[in-house]
């Protein structure tokens, strides 16, 4: 499930939709275990190739970098 950081207050946070809370049976005060994957915003497989690329290339890049 995706879901956007929102700002509330001075503090940011992650909805739950009601749906889920629902099936989960959750209520407020409750404690649940999340895990945090960013999304991509590019294609699956451009991201893939770009980490295949950077993982042969990475001594050249380096060197690239320091100059």
């Amino acid at each position: 499930m995706i879901q956007k950081i929102i700002r509330v207050g001075n503090s940011v946070a992650v909805t739950i939709p009601t749906k889920v809370i629902e099936e989960k049976k959750l209520k407020v005060g409750d404690s649940v275990d999340i895990s945090i994957e960013p999304v991509f915003t590019a294609d699956r497989d451009i991201h893939e190739l770009t980490q295949k690329l950077i993982k042969q290339y990475r001594p050249a890049l380096v060197e690239l970098a320091s100059k």
